[in-house]
């Protein structure tokens, strides 16, 4: 029953890969057992993460640039509290017949100022200052969020590289206490109970070296995630 019961998570586990990955077929393939390697900098500390996450990630290279859209907008809004200068200009062939064609040209100056708007640009400007301080907020909130998800996802490798420590010596103990079983039962010493332990052992000691495998390729790909590496 528990095999069953592993081969169906199995391939449910398959099925939702697919969907993950956005592939619409069967699951008759195997996945490859590999672990994800070490990521660049993992040990390095926090400070000098967040560094690289704030160049590299989209969403807050995206934020930036709303931002200073949002600054230049505010400028030309408060433009409208002072004259605007105008210059044309114009060349026309013309003249009193068709044989008497001229150049002509002219040109004009013309100095605007809207001193009487009801209060429309002090508005605008109250408007944009407010878009442009929800923007900043939204980009720091963004920059402590990246900032936790990298000390977690940091100290998250830590922790499994030091399970995966331990359930390396771990299984090696178990192999050793196998081995002996082994010995003591073909020499009589040992009893089938003994053996049968130290086979469960095993097992579970192996099970918890995968584990831990996948405890920390599961850190190292939210280290770059928060990264914003691919």
């Amino acid at each position: 029953m528990q095999l069953i019961g592993a081969e169906n998570a199995y391939a449910v586990a398959k099925a939702q890969l697919n969907q993950a990955m956005g592939i619409e077929g069967g699951t008759a393939y195997d996945v490859a057992d590999e672990v994800l390697p070490a990521v660049a900098g993992e040990d390095l500390p926090a400070d000098d993460l967040v560094t690289e996450a704030v160049k590299s990630r989209a969403d807050l290279r995206s934020l930036e640039q709303q931002l200073r859209g949002q600054e230049l907008t505010l400028r030309a809004v408060k433009g409208a509290y002072w004259p605007t200068l105008g210059v044309q200009t114009g060349i026309t062939d013309a003249g009193t017949g068709l044989d008497a064609l001229t150049w002509n040209w002219s040109g004009g100056v013309t100095l605007t100022w809207q001193l009487y708007q009801g209060g429309l640009t002090r508005a605008q400007v109250s408007e944009n200052s407010a878009k442009l301080a929800a923007l900043a907020a939204q980009r720091d909130g963004l920059r402590q969020q990246v900032r936790v998800e990298l000390e977690q996802a940091r100290l998250g490798v830590r922790a499994a590289k030091a399970s995966l420590a331990a359930a390396g010596e771990a299984l090696t103990n178990a192999r050793e206490r196998l081995r002996l079983a082994e010995g003591r039962y073909q020499t009589g010493a040992g009893s089938i109970i003994e053996l049968g332990d130290a086979q469960v052992a095993l097992t579970n000691a192996a099970a918890q070296r995968v584990q831990a495998d996948y405890n920390l390729s599961s850190a190292r790909a939210q280290l770059l995630r928060a990264l914003g590496r691919r």
